[in-house]
């Protein structure tokens, strides 16, 4: 007896799977576009950042993609296999464009579309005269040659002060220059939310910020300097650094791993560039 079209179609969500893309995507991300009639000429390994949807057999069953110019974006193949298209696939891989898309540094988020219109219109997006477009972007191949010049130009602007979906799997990890420790952040206007991992004898030597800074640590040991105190906090303890104060940081013979809150924002945490995706189901 065959199964229900509704019961396959629920048992192969289950099994989807989101992540950045690796170069060994690129002939399934390329396959799916051009199913879908969009352009894959000038798709080739690291001059596109890709999110997919896997399925059965890591197969890619959809895909969006960013191309950057500092603090603008260009959204770039963003396509969902006909078969699942009733599984909200393509809402998801846009929540998480976005979300990457604000961790890298990007302000406004500019498209090109024939079709879709309607869409975006409903993300946040405007028709705009392709001549408003900034230079870097009008001079994409997209716009010089790919799309056709009918296609709708829009743009998403400070996509900062929209709402954003942070995924666990999508956070954009970054190496502490002086210890090495990986952590990721994200920021609202005024308030930012980092987690750090540190390894065993690592120290954050004496700094101040003007950023007030509350820190709990989730396991581990991690060692406070502050004012000739020193304080030892253990997995469930926090402890509230000032703003303008000088203090160290650092472990002994454990890792830690911690989350802080800051406010204002901690702009030398922004400033220090990504170094990959996280990945993960």
């Amino acid at each position: 007896m065959k199964k229900p079209v509704a019961e396959i179609i629920s048992s192969m969500s289950d099994s989807l799977i989101f992540r950045a893309a690796a170069d060994s995507d690129l002939a399934g991300i390329k396959d799916l576009l051009r199913r879908n009639s969009l352009p894959v000429s000038d798709i080739q390994a690291g001059n596109i950042f890709f999110i997919v949807a896997t399925g059965i057999d890591n197969e890619v069953v959809g895909c969006i993609g960013l191309e950057q110019y500092g603090t603008d974006g260009l959204l770039r193949s963003f396509a969902v296999n006909k078969t699942y298209r009733s599984q909200k696939i393509g809402a998801q891989l846009f929540s998480r464009l976005v979300s990457y898309s604000r961790q890298a540094g990007v302000n406004d988020m500019h498209l090109l579309t024939t079709t879709a219109e309607k869409y975006f219109l409903k993300k946040g997006f405007s028709i705009t005269p392709r001549e408003q477009a900034p230079a870097t972007i009008q001079s994409n191949a997209e716009f010089t040659s790919l799309c056709p010049a009918s296609s709708a130009y829009m743009i998403m602007k400070n996509i900062d002060g929209e709402a954003t979906y942070y995924p666990g799997n999508s956070q954009n990890m970054k190496k502490d220059p002086e210890t090495g420790s990986s952590f990721w952040s994200i920021e609202g206007k005024n308030l930012q939310f980092t987690w750090f991992e540190v390894a065993p004898g690592k120290k954050f030597t004496n700094h101040s910020h003007a950023s007030e800074q509350i820190t709990y640590v989730l396991e581990g040991e991690l060692f406070f300097g502050f004012e000739n105190a020193v304080y030892k906090l253990s997995g469930g303890d926090s402890i509230v650094i000032p703003g303008n104060k000088e203090h160290s940081v650092w472990t002994e013979n454990s890792s830690a791993k911690a989350v802080d809150a800051w406010s204002p924002i901690n702009e030398t945490l922004i400033q220090i560039k990504p170094t990959t995706i996280k990945v993960k189901s």
